[in-house]
């Protein structure tokens, strides 16, 4: 899929972003129970080339037991934000449902 985007209206192939895996993965400690902050490396294929990059991650569950999960990437990244947010969103969510985040 190729989508034209930016001031110069470059194309951006969105195919050629996927998430390996995200490690070392650690929970920050919180006062607030419904509230998990964890930090960790997320390793990405970006263009085809192998990327690490730090990422902080917050889950946080609503009354209703809806769960929100942001994301904020600590390096700089040279791809378009939205679609890698959206897929760590879903990675993690996917590691939550597993029980495999600490």
């Amino acid at each position: 899929m190729t989508r034209i985007d930016g001031e110069y209206r470059k194309p951006y192939n969105l195919d050629t972003m996927k998430i390996v895996e995200l490690k070392d993965i650690n929970r920050k400690e919180t006062h607030i129970y419904y509230r998990r902050v964890f930090y960790g490396t997320a390793v990405m294929e970006l263009m085809h080339k192998p990327v690490e990059k730090r990422i902080e991650f917050v889950i946080e569950t609503n009354p209703m037991g809806k769960k929100h999960i942001s994301v904020s990437l600590m390096d700089h990244v040279e791809y378009p934000l939205l679609p890698l947010i959206h897929s760590l969103r879903t990675k993690i969510a996917e590691l939550d449902a597993e029980g495999a985040l600490p």
